[in-house]
């Protein structure tokens, strides 16, 4: 390879940690499998509040990422990498040093929230889940260099191997090349380096980067690479969380993201590692150093043959130490996640001198074949070679550093290209190195991090709307119900009251829907039905979507209920629909003739054993059967190398910025995690059809809970205490329980009614409570009256949302019922006869 410039070490780190982030970000924040049934680990139930300071294991043997220097103090790399993140997220954490040997067994044993670093292998997955990588280095083997030479692989074999930690990347190549050495375990490579130095092992496998580190802080002089770095063997750095601790991985991986943006992490790395990337000299420049050398020492022959002798020595181990650092060079220039390119600016037009191995598939041809070649005689992407035309004009980027970023709508890339000027070359021509780095999935990593926080934001502006709403309805309802009892004969006028009470039903529908699709519902397994789901799904989308596109719902009413988390059913039915209207809105653009665009939803059981398509059942509880959930559309459909890519995070075929493609790959994983499997038919111009396979099981009993109101028979009056601070609600109410013959006494909010009780408990057989009111809400005042010992008797919460936490709450708090606005006047009254019905709480 010809001696060129490379990028920095600020630029080799800036896009290792960005690559790697965009790639593996969606699976590493969701991802929790079941942990074996010897690991203990810290309660990972609790608020991430609750459990700070998190506890970080550190090592203190591996230079240069974590250790103690001269001073006692822990230092490295990655202690200044977890300063940072903890800065930014802020996250107050506790460092305890171990050596790396026993740091593992520690983790797994529950003593730490999680590792400040440690390299990524699939035995390690088992006990722990990963962040996204922060550094990615090759892999490589190390040998003696004064002992008999390992010349093949097969040499290593009956040796002592020294393994840098249990489950490494080290036992899997020993592994993969059914190397049968002796192993010898260590805590840190530079243990291993020095070993092997000594002779007590053959050979060691450790990142290149690293262990050049290590010897040049010992040292070591008496070890060399063998050969080359071996490709697919990179060695991932990461945290490491427990297994299902979502909360601590996706704070870990939002900072690491935050300190790319915003250049810090280029800083730390330049810090640690900015001087291994310094321009070194070339190989012709030492063996013309060398012929030099030996023509002084041939001139002056009279020093004697030792002298020359010596000087050949010399010569030998310098050619050497720089083959080292040649290897190394090279190294970095074909493995930096950059696409390199050397050019000079020919008379004829801009010239390859030289390209590495990212930049291959940018020009169309191998790294060797491009040397020399025009740029215009590449084969290269038509859309492509006209931004490399505009930005190689003459005069650009001779000058000063050049960057800009295009989109190539032919590659579906955002790419990201900068022009540094470089030193004239021998014949007088300007040089320059051309840079392209890929940020497509940064951009979409952003705008998915944007969406996601305005997501947040849309789910608390509809629970609240949601709460108003209700708020709204619920005397609408009651005063329907008190006409209706009080004009009992009057036909025509409940026929009126009737079309009132059916508009308040379909709102109160609609409002559950917005909360069930904004996360604000109950969220545990329940029995859910298709139909339901799907008659839902039309109802919130049918009004929003394109009015030419035909709605088919062929889903039948009396398949069995699945026991499922009803929010998961309903995004993959939406996603699976808004995917259908995107490809049928791309197909209208063209304005085809005679043709209709539809959605079709279908249905159908299917007996356990009656389709070799099913998948077996491994989950728990007995198999009664599968549904298939079928979504069709008869839009663009898809070609087979699409289709099988379309389940894979970030994979999408729409155009820059107009999708994430997250939404089939959350589909595909909410599936899964139900136990099922979804399969994809499709033809191109025909129509695409989603085939999922959901399992039908059993429906377990209820679990206890706050009860919802039934119908008793009436006890008579009763005294009640009303807390409600919408004004119109609390009227309402009042009345409603004054004509069924209660005494009832409103205060206006939970402070008010707080201070009332404190010498009236006595005075009340019920209390009825709003969830959400200002000051002291409906779950707290009911906390303290419970925690007084002062009232034992049924405590009523009325609300228009309440999540699945809320509910474990007020059961905790032993509510006696949960009235769920908007209520008519028949639920209010049973909800009041249920409470007098109820024993007593026994306060």
């Amino acid at each position: 390879m010809p001696a060129t410039p490379i990028a920095s070490g600020r630029a080799h780190g800036r896009r290792l940690v960005s690559c790697l982030l965009t790639a593996t970000l969606a699976a590493a924040a969701a991802r929790a499998a079941p942990e074996p049934a010897a690991t203990r680990r810290p309660n990972l139930t609790r608020p991430l509040s609750e459990r700070q300071p998190l506890v970080v294991g550190v090592t203190t043997d591996s230079f240069p990422y974590g250790y103690i220097d001269k001073d006692g103090r822990c230092t490295g790399f990655t202690v200044d990498l977890l300063d940072a993140v903890a800065r930014v997220m802020n996250l107050r954490i506790i460092r305890v040093t171990a050596e790396g040997r026993v740091m593992q067994q520690r983790f797994r044993d529950g003593e730490f929230d999680f590792l400040q670093a440690l390299s990524q292998t699939a035995e390690r997955e088992v006990y722990g889940d990963f962040s996204v990588p922060y550094l990615t280095l090759q892999g490589a083997l190390f040998v003696r260099k004064s002992s008999t030479p390992i010349h093949t692989l097969d040499d290593l074999n009956g040796e002592k191997f020294a393994v840098i930690g249990a489950g490494s990347i080290g036992e899997q190549f020993l592994r993969d090349h059914h190397l049968r050495v002796e192993p010898v375990y260590v805590s840190s490579t530079e243990d291993a380096l020095r070993r092997v130095e000594r002779g007590e092992c053959a050979a060691t496998f450790g990142s290149l980067l690293t262990a050049l580190s290590a010897m040049e802080r010992r040292n070591l002089r008496d070890i060399q690479v063998f050969d080359r770095p071996f490709a697919d063997y990179d060695i991932r750095h990461c945290f490491v969380v427990h297994k299902g601790d979502a909360r601590v991985l996706a704070r870990l991986n939002e900072g690491l993201a935050i300190l790319q943006r915003t250049g810090e992490y280029n800083r730390i790395y330049d810090q640690w590692f900015g001087h291994f990337t310094a321009p070194m000299i070339s190989r012709q420049q030492v063996i013309n150093y060398g012929v030099a050398l030996l023509a002084v020492a041939f001139v002056a022959a009279s020093a004697g043959f030792l002298h020359q002798r010596a000087l050949r020595h010399r010569i030998t181990r310098q050619a050497a130490e720089l083959a080292s650092q040649q290897a190394l060079l090279r190294a970095l220039y074909d493995n930096i996640p950059f696409s390199m390119c050397v050019l000079e600016a020919a008379p004829e037009g801009p010239r390859v001198l030289s390209i590495n191995r990212q930049a291959g598939p940018y020009f169309g041809v191998l790294p060797g074949d491009a040397a020399g070649r025009l740029v215009r005689e590449l084969p290269m992407d038509r859309e492509w070679a006209a931004c490399l035309g505009e930005l190689l004009q003459p005069g650009r980027g001779t000058a000063e550093l050049v960057r800009e970023e295009r989109n190539l709508e032919t590659l579906r890339r955002r790419i990201v290209v900068t022009l540094v000027p470089l030193a004239p070359g021998p014949t007088g021509h300007a040089r320059l190195c051309l840079l392209a780095e890929d940020v497509t999935e940064r951009r979409s990593l952003d705008d998915e991090i944007a969406q996601s926080r305005k997501m947040r934001a849309v789910g608390e502006l509809v629970g609240g709307i949601a709460h108003e709403f209700n708020n709204l309805l619920t005397p609408i309802a009651l005063k329907t119900g008190q006409i209706r009892l009080e004009w009992p004969h009057d036909q025509r006028l409940h026929e009126e009251i009737g079309l009132i009470a059916g508009a308040v039903q379909r709102a109160a529908d609609l409002t559950r829907r917005l909360l069930t699709f904004g996360h604000k519902s109950e969220v545990r397994a329940e029995a859910v039905r298709i139909a339901t789901v799907v008659d839902s799904c039309f109802a919130l989308l049918r009004l929003t979507v394109d009015r030419r596109i035909d709605w088919e719902n062929e889903v039948p009413s009396d398949l069995a209920p699945l026991y499922l988390n009803p929010t998961d059913l309903n995004q993959v039915v939406l996603n699976l629909v808004l995917n259908a209207r995107d490809t049928l809105l791309e197909k209208l653009a063209g304005e085809p003739a005679n043709w209709t665009p539809t959605i079709r939803v279908e249905a159908v059981h299917i007996p356990v054993g009656a389709s070799p398509q099913v998948p077996g059942w491994k989950g728990p509880g007995d198999l009664l059967g599968w549904q298939r959930l079928t979504v069709r559309d008869n839009g663009l459909g898809m070609a087979t190398e699409v289709c099988e890519r379309i389940f894979e995070p970030f994979y999408t075929t729409k155009e820059v910025g107009r999708g994430t493609g997250l939404g089939l790959a959350i589909v595909w994983q909410l599936v899964h995690d139900s136990g099922g499997r979804i399969e994809v038919e499709s033809k191109p111009g025909l129509g695409t059809a989603f085939h999922v396979f959901l399992p039908v099981t059993p429906v377990p009993a209820a679990t206890a809970g706050p009860a919802q109101p039934q119908s008793r028979s009436p006890l008579g009056k009763a005294r009640i205490l009303l807390a409600e601070d919408e004004e119109l609600v609390a009227r309402t109410v009042t009345v409603a329980l004054e004509r069924a013959g209660h005494s009832v006494h409103h205060e206006p909010d939970g402070a008010a009614a707080w201070h009332h009780l404190q010498e009236r408990f006595a005075d009340y057989d019920v209390l009825v409570l709003d969830m959400n009111m200002p000051g002291i809400n409906g779950l707290e005042l009911t906390r303290r009256i419970r925690a007084s010992h002062r009232y034992s008797g049924p405590i009523v919460i009325m609300s228009g949302r309440i999540d699945a936490d809320e509910m474990e709450q007020l059961t905790a708090a032993q509510v006696t019922c949960v009235l769920n606005k908007p209520f008519d006047i028949a639920k209010l009254q049973a909800a009041v006869r249920h409470s007098l019905n109820s024993p007593s709480t026994g306060g």
